[in-house]
């Protein structure tokens, strides 16, 4: 059935005229490409139904040709369907005048409904700052040696993504670092539950907060915040597990997320059970804005009997986009709290931190944003609370580059202040899938 349907397909677009039918005149051309319209070209007139310049026997001869590529049996000419039982009297004999025939061009494209959607998106940064940043504010973000310019190869990631089956689909993202390679994620999503129900399972960002589920390439800002590295996880709380959401009948879009892992936030640290609860909710304010508030809850089984890690975060976004524009003002931001429980040699009482920031999106190739954060300080600067602003200017000369310059400035306990400077670029090739919103 599904070598039918693939081949009935793939042959209808392969049916459309190619030389014979109608060519995109260079009159229309310059017009769209001076934003002004053109008069549509007129494809030749025939028999309704049937595709200019081809005839019926040569259709279903396509047809064949793809379905036996795909492994099936072609239709036609007392040849049972493929996945059916043989015609009586005909004992399975192969339909006249096409076996052993050689593949036609055809059905070599076939074979491209088999291949997943392949992409790689590279980034790579130089970097300046004022102060060692690997000792007084160490992240898991790019940054170079004190009062010296540098240059660092960020990450390239290779996607693979493919719908498996009526029943699931499947995505996979491998990321290449300076440090080796590494699985981000490879997971199964379901496609046909019923009552609002889906389930992921394998290795998967962790559904906590807004920013944890997105990849890199995602963010506005070159870097991640300090509060998600310091409170979180290093880089991001991800890890092998199930996710089950469910989609609730109300008149907006509300979520709700329960996940199981094993999950190793902090470098050296085992992997250790955690369960994630999650509600994210989106309001449509009108027609130009949008309004989104998350939840979320964690706890994680520290070594040790009784003793665990809990975590709890809330996070918002408003988005505002003028109808009929590319541009638009988002609006997001953050709060982390984070509490050891029955954890000798953990910090005591409760850490906090987070983030809040805005970016302008200027037409289709300008952006500019600011963001503010604070986290508890690292490495050996004093204990307290470390304070950075930021500033970012983006140049967008396509959907698949971006350049961006990004500068901040930290305050850190003691008077410890620095300055640094990002140089971002980043590239996509491929057919990338869209990440969560």
């Amino acid at each position: 059935m599904r070598t039918t349907i693939a081949a009935s397909v793939l042959a209808a677009v392969l049916a459309l005229p190619q030389q014979g039918g109608a060519q995109e005149t260079p009159a229309a051309s310059t017009g769209a490409a001076s934003g002004e319209a053109s008069p549509p070209a007129r494809a030749p007139q025939g028999p309704p139904g049937a595709p200019a310049g081809q005839s019926e026997a040569e259709k279903k001869k396509l047809e064949e040709d793809i379905t036996r590529e795909l492994g099936g049996a072609p239709a036609s000419s007392g040849q049972p369907a493929a996945g059916g039982g043989e015609t009586p009297g005909q004992g399975g004999a192969a339909a006249p005048g096409t076996a052993g025939a050689a593949p036609s061009d055809a059905a070599r494209y076939a074979r491209v409904l088999l291949l997943p959607d392949v992409s790689a998106i590279g980034s790579g940064a130089a970097t300046f700052g004022t102060y060692d940043i690997g000792k007084l504010s160490p992240r898991s973000g790019p940054f170079g040696p004190a009062d010296k310019p540098g240059f660092q190869f960020q990450e390239l990631e290779l996607g693979l993504q493919a719908v498996v089956d009526p029943y699931a689909r499947a995505d996979a993202f491998v990321s290449f670092t300076p440090e080796g390679a590494d699985v981000e994620e490879a997971y199964l999503t379901t496609l046909s539950l019923p009552a609002g129900l889906q389930l992921r399972a394998g290795k998967l960002f962790s559904p906590f907060g807004r920013q944890n589920q997105q990849h890199p390439h995602v963010w506005e800002f070159v870097d991640a915040p300090l509060a998600r590295s310091r409170l979180l996880a290093d880089e991001v709380l991800s890890g092998p597990g199930v996710d089950a959401s469910w989609l609730a009948p109300l008149p907006w879009f509300a979520t709700l997320h329960l996940a199981a892992q094993s999950t190793a936030p902090g470098a050296g640290e085992a992997e250790a059970l955690t369960g994630i609860a999650r509600v994210e909710q989106f309001f449509p304010l009108a027609a130009t804005a949008t309004l989104g508030v998350g939840l979320s809850a964690a706890r994680r089984d520290e070594p040790g009997g009784g003793a665990f890690r809990d975590l709890g975060g809330v996070d918002l976004y408003l988005r505002f986009r003028p109808l009929e524009s590319r541009s638009y003002l988002a609006v997001s931001g953050e709060l982390y709290a984070r509490r050891f429980r029955g954890v000798p040699d953990a910090p005591r009482g409760t850490d906090t931190g987070g983030w809040a920031q805005a970016f302008w999106r200027q037409g289709s190739y300008f952006g500019y944003g600011a963001r503010y954060e604070w986290a508890p300080s690292a490495g050996e600067a004093e204990p307290g609370t470390e304070q950075r602003v930021a500033a970012l200017a983006a140049w967008l000369p396509s959907e698949f580059q971006r350049l961006r310059l990004q500068v901040a400035y930290d305050r850190r306990p003691g008077g410890q202040d620095g300055l640094e400077t990002l140089v971002q670029l980043e590239f996509g090739i491929g057919a990338h899938g869209a990440h969560p919103f």
